[in-house]
């Protein structure tokens, strides 16, 4: 069985790669791969067409194609009767209007149709998708992420006088600033990973919460700073799955996350639950954590058991399911 993995360009993101490169490594030597990154990363006419055109040049006969997220619009130009695409989700449509809105909707979700198969990372991200378009149950399957083996659990006494709460992300959508006004007069060490703006560095220094940050961090010191947190802070309004829940359960953390979907289910009830529109419903949670060692202890077991279902193995065998469904089923040669 032969895959061909169509990722994006990497000025793009790496998010998807990262997720893939998990992945990839639990595939290979079970199915036989290459890789492909698209030449541009924006998403003008000149540079969908040029992406389009380089990953039609690399599609070989008798492999599958894997369209591993974002780049949905190369489906125009390769086979789709071979091609598995991952959907992460479709948060961006939903911020457009008029022409802009429908042309997105021409580019990332109407392809959809031609693949021979569309894998979701979560539920919430396939309904977000079938209120757009109708797609043949037969050719969904829902897929969540892995979770990356190198987070293991690493045991850590909480530090109920001053807590670390690592807060991954600085988008609006991360919920940075409610957090930091719930915050507000709890003694705690606040460490953010991401650029901060001056709104937020004001909002800090008015609320006088003590707080560190910093940016473009390597696969290793990412994992350090879980390590050392006490509190992982993933309050998010919006995600298609939300990697630092599984991720901080692994490591054997408290996850403080939201509770609306796919985050809730993602949690599997391994996670303090949050209003995330309420600076109080927040305020609230990290008040039972740091002052309740029996809620702490409860919620990491919870984590470490749920996380289970996100081993590498696992996600991987679902994939070669979907290759090997294509393969025997629709005639990919």
């Amino acid at each position: 069985m032969k895959v061909l993995f169509l990722f994006r360009n990497n000025l793009a993101g790496y998010s998807i790669h990262t997720v893939f490169r998990t992945l990839l490594a639990g595939m290979y030597g079970k199915v036989e791969g290459d890789e492909v990154f698209m030449p541009s990363f924006r998403a003008q006419a000149r540079d969908i067409i040029r992406n389009g055109i380089y990953a039609h040049k690399h599609e070989r006969k008798g492999w599958i194609n894997h369209i591993t997220g974002d780049v949905h619009y190369l489906l125009y130009f390769l086979k789709g009767k071979r091609t598995v695409v991952t959907v992460h989700d479709i948060m961006y449509y939903h911020y457009l209007k008029g022409v802009k809105r429908v042309i997105w909707k021409w580019l990332y979700i109407r392809p959809l149709k031609r693949a021979a198969k569309v894998v979701f990372i979560s539920d919430f991200s396939r309904r977000q998708v079938l209120q757009e378009i109708v797609l043949p149950e037969e050719r969904l399957a829902v897929i969540p992420n892995p979770v990356c083996p190198d987070f293991t659990y690493t045991p850590k006494e909480f530090n109920a006088a001053k807590p670390r709460i690592l807060h991954i992300g600085t988008l609006e959508r991360k919920n940075l600033c409610r957090t930091v006004k719930a915050l507000q007069g709890i003694p705690c060490h606040l460490r953010i990973i991401g650029d901060l703006d001056e709104e937020i560095s004001d909002l800090l220094r008015g609320a006088e919460v003590e707080y560190s940050s910093a940016c473009n961090l390597t696969h290793e010191e990412i994992l350090a700073e879980y390590r050392k947190a006490d509190v992982i802070n993933f309050p998010s309004l919006y995600e298609g799955f939300g990697m630092p829940v599984i991720e901080g359960q692994a490591t054997g953390r408290v996850v403080v996350t939201s509770d609306l979907s796919p985050m809730k289910e993602v949690a599997g009830g391994g996670a303090v639950l949050v209003d995330p529109y309420s600076v109080g419903s927040l305020r609230e949670a990290y008040q039972r954590v740091i002052s309740e060692p029996e809620t702490r202890d409860a919620v990491i077991v919870k984590g470490l058991a749920n996380v289970r279902k996100y081993q590498v193995g696992k996600i991987v065998e679902k994939y070669i399911g979907i290759y090997q469904e294509i393969t025997e089923e629709r005639n990919v040669d």
